[in-house]
């Protein structure tokens, strides 16, 4: 068999790699030319043999669940979490629970929900990056001022947020980063 001015293509073929154009005109030029079938054939069992040694497992159980979840969101929208869906859980802190509501991987971003019970107590703890923290009910008592219900405040990036309690009872919506440190009570 002699060689071909096309036979590198040959195996950008095999792999999928080559655009709609240079694709086109491949296959034509591959009907024709046995040096290049060949090729690609060779090329193919390459490719072939690595994903023979793996191993495939079936999906876990929940997978579906979530890609069918993601899968049915509105257009545009990245997360959806329906009020009467929305996943608290306790923290180590007595009275108080968290809800995630979206977690941002590339810039480490979370959007949170906060519970805390009257007389709840939040440790201090340090902002990796800037913290946004809105009042929906309720009361948020810090060392120097106290937040209620409507309060917005942001948090420097790179400080220290003073320990936090409620009398009433609070509802957050906060806004603060993954790298975030709570400090020992």
């Amino acid at each position: 068999m002699t060689s071909c001015d096309h036979i590198e293509n040959a195996s950008l073929y095999a792999m999928g790699l080559l655009e709609d154009g240079e694709l086109t005109s491949f296959e034509h030029h591959l009907a024709v030319c046995d040096s290049c079938a060949v090729e690609v054939r060779e090329s193919g069992d390459l490719l072939a043999a690595p994903l023979a040694a793996i191993d495939i497992a079936p999906p876990p159980a929940s997978l579906r669940e979530r890609v069918l979840k993601h899968a049915l969101l509105p257009h545009g929208v990245v997360a959806l979490v329906r009020g009467n869906q929305i996943p608290w859980q306790n923290t180590p802190f007595e009275g108080i629970s968290t809800a995630r509501l979206f977690e941002n991987p590339v810039t480490g971003e979370i959007t949170s929900l906060v519970k805390m019970m009257p007389g709840a107590r939040y440790p201090s703890h340090h902002h990796k990056g800037l913290e946004h923290c809105y009042v929906i009910e309720g009361d948020l008592v810090f060392e120097d001022h106290t937040l209620r219900t409507g309060d917005y405040a942001a948090g420097c990036p790179d400080g220290d947020h003073s320990s936090s309690t409620t009398v009433n009872g609070c509802l957050l919506f906060i806004v603060h980063n993954l790298q975030d440190v709570i400090y020992a009570q």
